[in-house]
């Protein structure tokens, strides 16, 4: 079995992640999980040197990333449909987390206290989210809650800051922006439909639908351009905070790497 140094991204080829898997491993700070399942069960040391690869179940288990002061991203895959209680709790540094499209459970407290999260991007097939899910998330901007949403837990968002915190669509565009599964195709109908104004509009953040877009850690460098070469203005616009859509993209690392033309073409 090869190991893979902490502190690099994690690819899995070898065991199962359990319940508590991850918990308290502080130097793990990215990661990249693919589908297949094994049966072997996974037990990292707190002050482990190395984490040896790994598969991931259907379900992220209870506490299985707990307390990863240094998890920074996670790209979790197609297969997972739940997310387990406290499952990302206290990892402060995470940043980006690219979920799944059949993600359909998010469990109590699962990102309690990920004070770095900015954005979270939600499949239409979430259907439960539990109590405190994101209690605490002082960053968090951006987390569009899904039309067919049947269970909303007490408590929330309970810590984010309401004034910063956007939880539905402004507009048409806004809402495929912010899409798992976001095209070219439908950007473009939307914006012939719709007109040039839809895509320079801005919600209570100052934030056009490209600024959705480029946070997106499902976004394509064919979708960026397509809206840009309709409606070329709105990569200089600007949000609350200052940034432009190019900015965001940059912040993005999920997917920074794989669109380097795309940023350039922003330029």
């Amino acid at each position: 079995m090869i190991k893979v140094e902490v502190g690099m991204v994690i690819y899995s080829s070898g065991l199962t992640c359990q319940r508590s898997t991850f918990l308290t491993v502080h130097p793990l700070s990215a990661l990249i999980m693919v589908s297949r399942v094994v049966k072997k069960p996974l037990k990292v040391p707190r002050n482990s040197s190395f984490i040896p690869p790994f598969l991931l179940p259907s379900t992220i288990k209870d506490y299985a990333f707990y307390n990863c002061t240094s998890l920074v991203r996670v790209t979790i895959p197609d297969t997972v449909t739940r997310i387990g209680e406290s499952a990302f709790y206290d990892c402060v540094s995470l940043r980006y987390i690219r979920l799944p499209p059949n993600l359909e459970f998010i469990g109590r407290q699962a990102f309690y206290n990920c004070t770095s999260l900015q954005a979270v991007f939600l499949p239409p097939t979430v259907t439960h989210i539990d109590r405190k899910a994101f209690y605490n998330c002082t960053s968090l901007r951006l987390c569009i809650l899904p039309e067919l949403i049947q269970h909303l837990g007490d408590r929330v968002f309970q810590g984010c800051n309401s004034r910063r915190l956007s939880t539905t669509s402004s507009n048409n565009l806004s809402k495929i922006c912010c899409s798992t599964s976001v095209n070219s195709q439908s950007i473009q109908e939307c914006i012939d439909t719709h007109g040039i104004e839809r895509a320079t509009e801005v919600n209570h953040q100052q934030m056009t639908a490209l600024h959705i877009l480029c946070a997106n850690p499902h976004v394509t460098g064919g979708c960026i351009r397509t809206y840009l070469q309709l409606v070329p203005e709105a990569a200089e616009q600007q949000d609350s905070d200052g940034m432009t859509p190019f900015q965001r993209l940059c912040r993005n690392d999920v997917t920074l790497l794989s669109y380097r033309r795309t940023a350039a073409f922003l330029l």
